[in-house]
């Protein structure tokens, strides 16, 4: 009767040792994770190097449409020749009209459609899945880039742009 007790005892002590064990290692891997995790944020990316990306030195930019978004990449380039690649990933088909305007792009609405006033050129009737380039002479400023076509620019499919 005494070996059974005395197993019991073991048996606690036992359970008490692995749970303080278990809880000690619990605090030390919280301890861990809260130092692994400030380690991550101090390696992340340095402010300036999304913007060292929006302004090509090749004067390219690179433009996807879809329902019902226009999305540049950059957006911002510098003055001069820009090539515009624009591909139209959507299902419909979309246009791109590059307007120079003091205005917001989401600002050029006059009664049901928008301003085009100030366009200096466009890839009009581009169909679901193709893509068309377009070389435009830019100089500084504030550009809108727009799909025109009937309920689209309606939809929020504008961008603001800007030429250094």
């Amino acid at each position: 009767m005494k070996m059974k007790m005395k197993m019991r005892r073991n048996g606690f002590w036992t359970i008490g040792f692995v749970g303080a064990a278990l809880l000690a290692a619990l605090a030390f891997s919280a301890c861990g994770s809260s130092s692994s995790s400030s380690s991550a944020t101090s390696t992340t990316a340095p402010a300036s190097t999304p913007a060292a990306a929006t302004t090509p030195a090749d004067g390219t930019v690179d433009v996807v449409l879809n329902e019902m978004n226009i999305i540049p990449t950059p957006d911002q380039t510098t003055a001069g020749e820009v090539t515009w690649n624009v591909k139209n990933t959507g299902s419909v088909m979309h246009e791109m009209v590059v307007i120079k305007t003091d205005k917001k792009a989401g600002d050029l609405l006059e009664g049901d459609e928008p301003s085009e006033d100030g366009a200096i050129g466009e890839v009009a009737d581009l169909a679901a899945g193709k893509s068309e380039s377009l070389k435009l002479k830019m100089t500084a400023g504030h550009y809108a880039l727009i799909c025109a076509l009937p309920g689209h620019y309606q939809a929020g499919m504008y961008k603001d742009f800007t030429v250094n």
